[in-house]
C-alpha cells in the first residue's frame, strides 16, 4: 500500500487521476467474461507470533451505519451527488445482507454468480457496501448512465473521532471485497477531527479492470504514522470511481465489514513489493533479465530433443511490520515436486531490521547457489522468511512446469486475458511477446489458450522473428514489423491464410496452431530471442478471441502490440498483456526400442537398381543412414530429419551389383536391413 497524499481528501480527485490513465486499452464494462471472477490472492500470507490482540476500536455494522458517523457521496467535479452513497446491509433491510451487488455489469447474471456478500466473521449481522454498478445503471443493462447516481462518482463513508491518546503503534484491519472497473478504493486519516485530511493509503492496488478480490480478504495495515497516538483521529473509507471519466468509470464495487484497530504486533514479518520489484522473484540465466518462462521444455532422456531449462535463481523483498526489532532474518526457497521435497535453498547473508526496516532482494537472494530442474515434471516453489524472534512467514506457492516438449513464459495461472476486446474488436491487431531459447528447436505448433468470451470463427495469424537488432521502442506509425532477420513464419499475414478458430478449440479452451516454414510442418529456431507474434482478427467483434493471461511475474522480455492504423506500442507496465497462455511445441524426439523403429519403417524398392526409398511413419527426430557394402566400406553415410511421415530417398545407381547393409539408428535405438542391388 503506498501513501497518498494529494487533493484526494478535497474531493478534486477525479480530475488529477483521469490523467493516470497509462494505457492503449480502450476498456468496457465487462459485461461477459469469467474475468469478473477472477480472483487475485495476496501474495503476501503471513504467520505472526502472540495470539490475538484485543482491538482497541472496532466497528462489525450490527446495528447499521452508526450515528457518529457521515456518508456522504460526489460527482467526478467534487459536487455532492446526493444518492452516491454507501448501504448498509443487515438481516431486516432491502435487499439484507445475503445479496451482494445489484449492478447489471456486477456478476448477478454469471453461472456461478460472482456478486455474492462479502464473507466476514459478522456478514450475519450485516456490512457496507458502494454499489457503483447499481448506482450507475439501476441494475440494467440497457440503461448504463441513468442510475440515481450516474458514474463518475465518490463515495465516501467517515468514522466519528476514535481516541489513541495511549496507542502510538496501530494496526487497521477490516474485511474487503473489492471488484474493480476504472476505480480506486482509500482510506484516508484525519487527526484534528475531521478538519484536515493530510494522509491516506490505497487500498488492492493488485487488482486491475475486471479484477477481484477473494470475498474473505483481509486487509492489515500499520497506521501508526497517520493517527498512532492521537486523540481525535477519524478514518474516511472512499471509492472513488473516477479514474477514467471519459468512459463513464466507475462501475462494480466495494464491501467492508469487521473494521478494528489492533496494537501493531511486536514482531511480524511481510512481503513486500519494492522499488517495482514483487515481492519475491525468480531470474533466469544464462544471465540476469532473461526471459521467465513458467513452462521449460526438457526432453526424456536418452532423445536429442531440445533442452530449454536453464539456471533460476531466488530472491524477495520483506519489511519489519512489528514495533519491535528482529535479528538474523533469512531467506528459504523450497522445491516440491508431487508434495516431496526436491531440493532447498537459502540466502547467503541473514540481516537485522529495525521497526518499518525493508530488507531488498539486494540482501535477500540465492544468486551464489542456482537451481536447474532436470526432469519433467510439475515444481512447486514456497518462499519463507524467518528470524529469531518472529514467526515464519510463507509466500504463495508458485508452479514451474518442466514439459517434455512445450516452452511458455506463463506459470499457468490465470490472472486476466487479452484480445480483440480490449481495442473495440479492431480487426488486424498484433499482440507480440517475446521467448528466449537457449538450444535450437524445432517447433511445430503455437498452443494458444482462450478464455470463455472467445467465439468459434475468429482468425489467428501467427508470425516467430527473430529480435536480434530490434529496437527499444518502436513508434513510427504504420511501419511493419522491422526485425532484423525472418527467422519464420506461419501462414500468411493475412486472415484468409489464418488458424480458424473452431468449436472444438473452444470446447477444449486451446487451439494448437501448426507451424510451417512454407515446406516442412515445422520452424527450425536457432538459440536466441523470439517475437511471438499473433494477429488477430474477430471479424469486426463477431467473433471476438481473448488470450488467457498470467500476472504471477512480470516478464522481463519484451510486450509489443501493433494497433492498425496507428502504430507499434512497447514499455507496457500494465499486467492485463504480461505472459500469454502462448506456448511454442517442440517436435518431441521421442526415443523407440528397435522392434517399435522397425515396424516403423519401409525400405524398397528391394531389389534396388537406382535408388531405395528409406520410408518413416510416425516417427520424429533425426535418423543416422548408413549403407555398407559387404566388406564394412561405408558406401552412404546421411542424417535425415524425421517428422511423422518423411520419405528419403538412397541413390544405388553407381554401386556394383552385390548385397549391402542400410543401417538405420537415431541414437537409442538401431535396426539394419539386407539391401540387394542390381
Amino acid at each position: 500500500m503506498r501513501k497518498i497524499t494529494s487533493a484526494i481528501l478535497t474531493f478534486a480527485i477525479s480530475i488529477g487521476f483521469v490523467a493516470a490513465q497509462n494505457t492503449v486499452f480502450t476498456d468496457y464494462p465487462d459485461q461477459f467474461s469469467e474475468l469478473g471472477s477472477v480472483v487475485k490472492s495476496p501474495n503476501d500470507y503471513r504467520v505472526t507470533s502472540g495470539s490475538p490482540e484485543t482491538p482497541i476500536w472496532s466497528e462489525d455494522f450490527s446495528s447499521g451505519i452508526p450515528s457518529s458517523w457521515t456518508n456522504a457521496g460526489f460527482d467526478g467535479q467534487g459536487n455532492t451527488l446526493a444518492n452516491a452513497l454507501w448501504e448498509y446491509r443487515g438481516t431486516a433491510t432491502t435487499p439484507s445482507n445475503s445479496i451482494g451487488s445489484r449492478g447489471a455489469y456486477s456478476g448477478k447474471n454469471n453461472n456461478p454468480p460472482t456478486n455474492t456478500p462479502i464473507v466476514s466473521p459478522t456478514v450475519n449481522n450485516g456490512f457496507v457496501i458502494f454499489d457503483s454498478d447499481y448506482l450507475d445503471n439501476n441494475g440494467n443493462t440497457s440503461t448504463p448512465g441513468l442510475g440515481s447516481a450516474p458514474a463518475p462518482h465518490i463515495g465516501t463513508l467517515t468514522t466519528g473521532t476514535i481516541n489513541l491518546t495511549n496507542h502510538q503503534y496501530v494496526e487497521l484491519k477490516l474485511n474487503s471485497y473489492y471488484r474493480e472497473y476504472a476505480a480506486r478504493v482509500f482510506v484516508a486519516f484525519s487527526t484534528d477531527n475531521g478538519t484536515t485530511w493530510p494522509d491516506s493509503i490505497e487500498l488492492h492496488t493488485d487488482i486491475v479492470i475486471n479484477q477481484r478480490t477473494s470475498a474473505d480478504a483481509v486487509i492489515k495495515s500499520d497506521v501508526s504514522e497517520y493517527i498512532g497516538g492521537e486523540s481525535q483521529a477519524k478514518m474516511r473509507f472512499i471509492f472513488d470511481g473516477t479514474l477514467s471519466a471519459s468512459s463513464g468509470s466507475g462501475y462494480y464495487y466495494w464491501m467492508i465489514d469487521d473494521i478494528e484497530i489492533n496494537p501493531l504486533p511486536t514482531y511480524e514479518l511481510r512481503f513486500t513489493d519494492w522499488n517495482g520489484a514483487p515481492a519475491q522473484d525468480m531470474v533466469f540465466g544464462p544471465a540476469a533479465g532473461s526471459t521467465r518462462l513458467g513452462h521449460m521444455a526438457l526432453a526424456t532422456a536418452g532423445t536429442n530433443a531440445t533442452d530449454q531449462t536453464r539456471d533460476i535463481t531466488f530472491d524477495a523483498n520483506v519489511y519489519n511490520y512489528g514495533s519491535g526489532s528482529l535479528n538474523g532474518v533469512n531467506l528459504m526457497v523450497d522445491i516440491y515436486s508431487g508434495g516431496a521435497l526436491v531440493t532447498s535453498r537459502m540466502s547467503l547473508d541473514s540481516v537485522d531490521l529495525n521497526y518499518r526496516d525493508t530488507a531488498t532482494w539486494n540482501d535477500l537472494n540465492t544468486y551464489t547457489n542456482a537451481w536447474n530442474p532436470s526432469s519433467v515434471g510439475e515444481y512447486e516453489v514456497v518462499y519463507s522468511i524467518s528470524s529469531d524472534s518472529a514467526a515464519t512467514i510463507y509466500s504463495d506457492t508458485i508452479q514451474v512446469t518442466v514439459d517434455p516438449t512445450q516452452t511458455s513464459t506463463d506459470f499457468n495461472n490465470i490472472s486476466s486475458s487479452f484480445g480483440t476486446e480490449n481495442l473495440a474488436e479492431t480487426d488486424g491487431i498484433i499482440y507480440a511477446p517475446e521467448i528466449d531459447l537457449v538450444q535450437a528447436a524445432k517447433a511445430t505448433t503455437l498452443w494458444v489458450a482462450f478464455s470463455s468470451t472467445t467465439v468459434a470463427g475468429g482468425f489467428i495469424d501467427v508470425e516467430i522473428y527473430d529480435t536480434a537488432g530490434l529496437p527499444v521502442g518502436i513508434s513510427d506509425p504504420m511501419d511493419p514489423f522491422e526485425l532484423v532477420g525472418v527467422a519464420a513464419e506461419t501462414w500468411a499475414s493475412t486472415s484468409a491464410g489464418a488458424y480458424e478458430i473452431t468449436a472444438d478449440d473452444i470446447a477444449n479452451g486451446y487451439a494448437e496452431i501448426p507451424l510451417t516454414d512454407g515446406t516442412n510442418p515445422y520452424v527450425n529456431l536457432p538459440a536466441g530471442s523470439y517475437s511471438i507474434n499473433m494477429i488477430l482478427y474477430s471479424n469486426a467483434g463477431a467473433n471476438p478471441i481473448q488470450i488467457l493471461n498470467d500476472e504471477t511475474f512480470s516478464t522481463s522480455g519484451r510486450r509489443l502490440m501493433f494497433v492498425p492504423g496507428d502504430r507499434w506500442y512497447g514499455g507496457f507496465t500494465s499486467p492485463i498483456f504480461n505472459a500469454p497462455f502462448a506456448r511454442l511445441t517442440f517436435a518431441p524426439n521421442i526415443g523407440v526400442n528397435e522392434e517399435a523403429l522397425k515396424a516403423s519403417i519401409t525400405v524398397a524398392p528391394n531389389p534396388a537398381v537406382d535408388y531405395v526409398n528409406v520410408s518413416f511413419e510416425d516417427l520424429d527426430g533425426n535418423f543416422n543412414l548408413t549403407l555398407t557394402d559387404i566388406t564394412g566400406r561405408v558406401m552412404v553415410a546421411e542424417t535425415v530429419e524425421v517428422l511423422g511421415a518423411t520419405k528419403h530417398t538412397v541413390d544405388v545407381s553407381s554401386f556394383p551389383a552385390g548385397v549391402y547393409m542400410l543401417n538405420v539408428n537415431n541414437g537409442t535405438a538401431s535396426v539394419t536391413y539386407k539391401v540387394s542391388v542390381q
